[in-house]
């Protein structure tokens, strides 16, 4: 049986509320200066970096750049989870603003897309999946494994061809089946 992984934190040096009164302006004006975000979150990351000090009690060598490497982090962190979090609310309020009588044609066609999709080669459908949730492509190239933004943009191109090949083959299957099924209405007599 394995031992169990719960880890104590270490204890408080003591030397935390002096560290804070002495650090906490300073932080903020250096985080400020690295990075561009609102105050309130660049507040909010340094406020995680203080309170990561007091769980992890970092060697006390080089504090203040501890903290504003992981304050900066924090906002990097923050900033993502914001842009990510208004891309879906924008994107929910477009689709409850359009309240459309044609949703069942849409239903059909996101279950089209969905199979288009499903026929792409994995790193293809996994990029074009990134790049429809709206990610950029340098974001999918860190997101994938440190690619290039070249690369990216190249298998993006090909899943996009390759999903205009199936849309096109599609639309020249759907035509002639859709004539048959009127054909078929027109002569209820004839079998279709």
């Amino acid at each position: 049986m394995q031992p169990p992984t719960h880890t104590t934190p270490p204890p408080p040096r003591g030397d935390e509320g002096e560290l804070y009164r002495r650090h906490h302006r300073d932080l903020e004006r250096a985080v400020a200066r690295s990075v561009r975000a609102p105050r309130e979150l660049i507040e909010d990351a340094c406020q995680m970096a203080w309170m990561t000090l007091l769980r992890t009690q970092p060697e006390r060598l080089a504090t203040f750049a501890w903290l504003r490497r992981v304050a900066i982090n924090e906002v990097y962190r923050l900033s993502h989870i914001e842009r990510r979090d208004a891309r879906l609310d924008a994107t929910s309020d477009r689709c409850q603003a359009s309240a459309d009588p044609n949703a069942l044609e849409k239903q059909l066609l996101a279950r089209e897309a969905l199979h288009a999709l499903s026929t792409l080669p994995e790193r293809q459908r996994r990029d074009l999946t990134l790049h429809v949730a709206g990610h950029s492509y340098t974001e999918i190239a860190e997101l994938t494994g440190g690619r290039t933004y070249t690369n990216v943009a190249k298998t993006l191109r090909k899943a996009k061809a390759r999903i205009r090949l199936l849309q096109m083959q599609s639309e020249l299957e759907s035509p002639t089946s859709a004539e048959g099924e009127r054909q078929g209405a027109n002569n209820p007599g004839r079998p279709s």
